[in-house]
């Protein structure tokens, strides 16, 4: 994966080192993997795939040369691509390793995207296509090519799941924590974490997934996905948000306008309701934060909202969601996002009808969420995220973030597992989620993800929803100054 210049807001890394009880459970499997995997073709080896999903190193078997006996495939661009055979004795075909779907049954055809490693899946008609650059090409259900060198017949039936892998009750796929204290060190293996040698010293804000703990001695080790060791004592866990926003059928129940009540500067305080539109009124009642409220009036002033009879809130105090009309290129009927940074609020839409509205927390002052009209253009069940931080030339390292669709080069709408703060502007110009909210709109907005895959492209045939952000969100705290990194994708 290149760099991505996108968020999270985690917090500076300026404790100091002290014992701490390690979160206990079970061992947790290891997730899909989106940059390194097993090379089942060379055991013992790994294979890092590139932006695409594609392997940077082609392990593909050379071909012998063309059976002349066989028949071209038709329409095919080069004489040596051909039709034949394919019905094995089977009841799905396992997937051996992650890799891309193609359009077309060749390597360089567009990628669809990734179907994930031990997905059994089925396959489509009884020919398959052989080229140049693979024996035979099978298209799989529910569409694309993968060559068959990546798949091997299995006698069960077609298996796939939703991915990231959720257990019942989890809010994110197993645990996450931050790395705290200083000169920290991460070791290749366990061998080495009880001898301290050879460990690599982390810079910077660092979260990393958790796989399983082992204890030694008097001392605890936290295995993550990636495979290093880190002992419990420098790991602090994440409690991620359940916070969640309201669907069409809750829409539909509440007034026109609505709106949360939410402080913009203290967001975990009670907000006051006034009898008045006036800060000296005498005080009605109080709200627990993110209360849904109506909407009635505003003050002549612009400053208080009416949600009742001699009912006030103050202005700064609700996130209301406007509804909007659709964009021009939105065509009737078609899904897209509505994102307001002043309200830091998103509204899905299906055509003019809302069927979906949150709190989000977009790009803070100085790394700012880009206003426009953008289409998704991919999807990943987990991205792992680096980039410049906010404190000079630090860093920032994030583990597997799940639910992530980019609209525009490298800037996303993402789950946040690292903090609750949706309200405030809190990312590095992504559109922070909470993972309940990016769950959700996962999987509704396009292009759909098929069930199994770890990435999906927006295609001419399939594209992506729009999202219009517009506004600019408010500055909730002292400017600060940030270094934004340099990405493949272009992103400022």
């Amino acid at each position: 994966m290149p760099a991505l210049t996108i968020d999270p807001a985690l917090d500076d890394l300026a404790q100091s080192e002290e014992e701490e009880d390690t979160p206990g459970g079970e061992e947790l499997p290891l997730p899909e993997q989106l940059t390194v995997i097993p090379d089942e073709l060379h055991p013992g080896e790994e294979l890092v795939l590139g932006p695409d999903g594609e392997p940077l190193e082609d392990t593909g078997l050379v071909l012998e040369d063309v059976d002349p006996g066989l028949e071209p495939v038709s329409g095919a661009d080069d004489g040596g691509t051909y039709a034949v055979p394919f019905a094995p004795d089977a009841g799905s075909l396992r997937v051996r390793r992650s890799i891309v779907v193609r359009q077309e049954p060749r390597q360089d055809a567009p990628a669809l995207g990734t179907v994930a490693q031990d997905m059994r899946v089925r396959w489509q008609g009884e020919t398959a296509v052989r080229g140049p650059d693979c024996e035979a090409w099978i298209q799989i259900e529910p569409r694309g090519w993968v060559c068959e060198r990546y798949l091997e017949p299995n006698f069960r039936e077609p298996r796939v799941r939703e991915l990231p892998k959720l257990r019942e009750g989890e809010l994110t796929p197993g645990i996450y924590a931050r790395v705290v204290g200083k000169r920290v060190r991460a070791y290749p293996s366990l061998a080495l974490a009880r001898a301290r040698r050879k460990g690599v010293l982390l810079k910077g804000s660092v979260s990393v997934q958790l796989r399983g703990q082992v204890r030694i001695r008097r001392r605890t080790y936290w295995r993550t996905t990636d495979g290093q060791y880190l002992e419990a004592r420098v790991l602090r866990e994440y409690r991620p948000s359940s916070y969640e926003g309201v669907n069409a059928e809750a829409i539909a129940e509440l007034p026109p306008t609505f709106a949360w009540a939410q402080s913009r500067t203290r967001p975990f305080a009670a907000v006051e309701v006034r009898t008045a539109p006036d800060a000296k009124a005498a005080r009605e009642t109080v709200l627990p934060p993110r209360t849904l409220v109506a909407v009635k009036e505003l003050s002549e002033d612009g400053h208080w909202v009416s949600i009742a009879e001699d009912q006030w809130v103050a202005r700064d105090d609700l996130h209301v969601a406007w509804f909007s009309h659709a964009p021009p290129q939105v065509e009737p009927g078609s899904r897209w996002l509505d994102v307001d940074l002043d309200a830091q609020v998103l509204v899905a839409y299906e055509g003019e009808r809302p069927v979906y509205a949150t709190l989000i927390s977009s790009g803070k002052q100085g790394t700012d969420t880009p206003e426009g009209l953008f289409r998704i253009w991919i999807k990943f069940a987990e991205a792992d995220m680096t980039g410049s931080g906010t404190a000079g030339n630090d860093t920032y390292r994030v583990a597997t973030v799940p639910w992530t669709m980019f609209f525009q080069d490298d800037y996303a709408l993402h789950t946040a597992y690292w903090h609750d703060r949706f309200g405030q502007p809190m990312s590095h110009g992504c559109v922070n989620l909470s993972p309940k909210d990016a769950r959700a709109l996962y999987a509704w907005a396009a292009p759909q993800v098929p069930v199994g895959w770890s990435m999906v492209h927006a295609t001419e045939d399939a594209p992506g929803s729009w999202i219009r952000i517009r506004g600019q969100a408010r500055p909730t705290g002292k400017p600060r100054r940030v270094a934004v990194a340099a990405t493949q994708g272009g992103a400022p």
